[in-house]
């Protein structure tokens, strides 16, 4: 969870987490979901371990061990709603995401063996209800974050002036430049550059488009020759506007 907090200030990839397609902790950890009402969700998995491991070394007794199965199936409601989140919708797993959830399991169910006559039925009930409560809640805020469809006179007018991404579905800086849009980048044509990848294009590489990183914004003309290109990386929506002379939205 440490490791994760620390790639939300990084500028750069972190590749020790990221195992290929459809396994990449760098891809979900700069997603929109990455984040609730603005606070990383590492750092509060972060907060989490760390209070168990003060309970377990200093406050070690029957009804914190209580305290702890509680507060840990409560929280387990969440976590799981995000693991949904990466199979359906972000198509990306964490690896180090899952395995804390793994990790959380285990100490609930250590807790509440170890807890003995302290953790009754009701408990089990309330943190459950807790956790689904808690899930909706999740799932409310991250309704009501993104841009939604604010772009979508903007994106139309890029692709009009033949303005391109290359990217990848495996990059984490893609999967960001795509969140910018919100629902405006189903408007925006993204050639897959990755040959790993399916539906790639060979025309991204050094005999072709030459693409040094992704992603790349390329404006291109009907015959596909090049007018414009941007640095590759996370572009500025007013960069892109400066650039384009497409409007942002007021």
């Amino acid at each position: 969870m440490g490791y994760l907090f620390s790639l939300q200030f990084s500028d750069e990839g972190g590749s020790f987490c990221n195992l290929g397609e459809g396994l990449s902790c760098d891809i979900v950890n700069k997603s929109i979901y990455a984040k609730v009402a603005g606070i990383p969700v590492s750092a509060l998995g972060f907060l989490y371990f760390i209070a168990v491991l003060v309970v377990a070394i200093w406050k070690y007794n029957k009804k914190m061990l209580r305290n702890v199965a509680f507060v840990t199936i409560a929280f387990l409601g969440p976590s799981l709603y995000l693991t949904l989140i990466e199979f359906t919708v972000i198509k990306s797993i964490c690896v180090f995401c899952e395995t804390s959830k793994i990790l959380m399991l285990i100490i609930a169910i250590t807790a509440w063996k170890a807890s003995e006559k302290e953790f009754r039925q009701k408990n089990l009930t309330a943190a459950v209800v807790l956790g689904i409560i808690l899930a909706l809640m999740t799932y409310g805020v991250h309704s009501s974050t993104g841009p939604g469809d604010r772009y979508n006179e903007f994106a139309q007018c890029l692709d009009s002036k033949g303005f391109k991404m290359y990217g990848s579905i495996t990059c984490a800086y893609c999967a960001k430049q795509r969140g910018d849009f919100g629902d405006a980048f189903k408007y925006i044509e993204e050639i897959e550059c990755d040959p790993r990848n399916p539906g790639n294009v060979t025309d991204c590489g050094i005999n072709g488009k030459n693409i040094a990183g992704t992603p790349t914004w390329i404006q291109e003309d009907e015959q596909g020759r090049e007018l414009y290109r941007f640095d590759a990386g996370v572009i500025p929506f007013e960069k892109l506007s400066e650039v384009s002379g497409c409007a942002l939205p007021q």
